[in-house]
């Protein structure tokens, strides 16, 4: 895939901020922004057609009655945990 150069411009404020933000994560600031816009974008973006023939086949054998699940109950007492 190919890449596509933007000019932004943001408030002196905003840019402190991420500034930080990026700090936290040891991350320059330009690597932040392109992660950050990246990961926002896959968000928007429409599942894979694996994903999709995986939750299709999930629901036909939710209606069909065959599919085992776990209580979340379960497993936190598994774990040692609590709701």
């Amino acid at each position: 895939m190919g890449k596509t150069k933007k000019l932004i411009e943001l408030d002196n404020k905003a840019i402190e901020i991420l500034e930080k933000q990026a700090k936290l994560q040891k991350r320059s600031l330009k690597n932040y922004l392109e992660f950050m816009i990246e990961d926002t974008a896959l968000n928007f973006s429409e599942p894979s057609e694996e994903y999709k023939a995986m939750m299709d086949n999930m629901i036909d054998r939710m209606k069909k009655g065959t599919l085992k699940t776990t209580p979340l109950s379960e497993i936190l007492k598994q774990y040692g945990r609590k709701l």
